[in-house]
């Protein structure tokens, strides 16, 4: 019991060491880091009667310092290996950071605290993930548990060098944490590609045969390999396992199979009735050829592929962003590199053959501009004839479309337009395609011709 009292007065000690430094601090629940403060962003104080009066009434309670420039500091948190994977990265980018007072946490596959003088001048906020997968920053409206508390594991926080003091920021830190320009930044460690165990082989083969079909020999194979198990695998492969898939990418042809073409023949043998269900499949054929990395998707390309204009697959892709469906995690920087994304699986509805786009029935034929799609002046008069030469028909009289003409059996909209003059139809309204002309007529009610 003795030993328990003395060890709850060292910790009280410490928890006052700190609220003398000015720091301010807040107590949290027993074994966690839940702010029993409901108002603490205001009510975390470095005034010792009121910490004091806290201890009391939360006994054996966890204590937090909050962050910002109050207390005159923020924190550098580093979950895990992931967390360390992303700071190699970091400071492979920007350069070491400086040694600094360090608290470890009590996590299982690790955990630390790094600390840092709050800038002047400057507004930083927290933000998980913004430097990388597994860092996070705890700024303006943060708080971080402090030693002695107890971690949920059972394991105490602690000071890694209790007498180091808080070193300033890197400027180039501090830069890429106030950001004056609103934009989100992407992950270094998905921008550059951290490849963990289990992902190396897969990863540096992906990256040799893109080399490959580029033209590379088996020395710039080996040397750019090298460098990318260097700096992106974690930990790096042995030497001779990498010039071994150096050599593997050898026996391939130059310019060979190109996965994006791979992919939309699969896409094809597969026959999916709708643009949007056509793009989906073609994101995952991707993706599972590049299982955990990002996809690039060409617009471009794309359409040439499918048959629609650029324009249509940048509305697919945006709509697949919108519906979360695809991650961006690569920004698009025109003429030096595509944008990137990841597929999220488990947004996507089960049945991909019944994906469209939300239905918006016309009572009309859509115009159609000189390139095959909508025009802004969608609805026609309903005495105009469409100027289209592909246009499935004419719009009816004042009193709705004639009868003659074909109808989309998903959708029932009249907006079609034949495709390829090969006698099928594609719906604008919900993009189903390859509607046989005898099936349009019919659900119009007149025979087939």
């Amino acid at each position: 019991m003795a030993a328990n009292l003395g060890a709850a007065d060292a910790g009280m000690r410490e928890i006052e060491r700190l609220a003398d430094s000015g720091w301010r601090l807040l107590p949290c629940a027993h074994r966690s880091k839940a702010a029993l403060l409901k108002g603490w962003p205001t009510l975390a104080s470095s005034d010792l009667a009121t910490i004091r009066k806290w201890a009391a009434k939360y006994t054996g309670c966890n204590w937090a310092v909050a962050t910002g420039k109050d207390s005159g500091v923020f924190v550098l948190d580093i979950d895990g290996e992931k967390g360390r994977a992303s700071l190699i990265t970091l400071e492979e980018r920007q350069g070491p950071l400086p040694d600094t007072l360090t608290s470890r946490t009590g996590r299982v596959d690790g955990g630390e605290h790094r600390w840092f003088k709050y800038p002047a001048g400057r507004e930083i906020r927290g933000n998980a993930g913004r430097l990388g997968v597994g860092l996070d920053v705890k700024a303006t409206k943060g708080y971080v548990v402090v030693p002695p508390s107890i971690h949920e594991t059972g394991q105490p926080y602690q000071w890694a060098e209790p007498q180091r003091s808080v070193a300033d920021a890197p400027a180039s830190l501090v830069e890429m944490l106030t950001d004056k320009t609103g934009n989100p930044r992407i992950p270094l460690s998905e921008c550059f590609g951290i490849l963990t165990e289990g992902k190396r082989n897969d990863g540096l083969a992906s990256y040799g045969g893109a080399l490959r079909r580029k033209g590379a020999e088996l020395a710039e194979l080996e040397e750019k390999l090298l460098i990318y198990n260097s700096r992106h695998c974690q930990p790096p492969l042995e030497e001779d396992e990498v010039c071994e898939i150096a050599e593997s990418m050898v026996r391939y042809p130059i310019g060979g199979p190109d996965p994006l073409e791979l992919a939309w023949q699969a896409v094809q043998s597969e026959v999916p009735p709708t643009r949007t269900a056509q793009f989906v499949e073609l994101c995952r054929h991707l993706q599972s050829a590049r299982a955990e990395q990002s996809i690039a998707l060409p617009i471009q390309r794309i359409g040439e592929l499918m048959g629609v204009h650029w324009t249509t697959v940048s509305n697919f892709r945006k709509d697949a962003v919108k519906r979360g469906w695809l991650k961006p995690v690569e920004q698009y920087i025109a003429h030096r590199r595509a944008g990137h994304y990841r597929l999220i699986e488990s947004q996507i509805p089960t049945d991909t053959k019944t994906l469209t786009k939300p239905l918006t029935l016309t009572n009309g034929l859509v115009r159609i501009s000189s390139l095959g799609f909508p025009s802004e002046d969608q609805e026609k008069a309903p005495s105009e004839k469409c100027p289209h030469v592909s246009c499935a028909g004419l719009a009816g009289s004042a009193d709705g479309p004639l009868p003659s003409m074909p109808r989309c059996p998903h959708c029932a909209s009249f907006a079609l337009y034949r495709q390829n003059n090969v006698g099928t139809y594609e719906c604008l309204t919900c993009e189903l395609v390859g509607i046989e002309e005898s099936i349009a007529r019919g659900i119009a009610g007149i025979p087939a011709l």
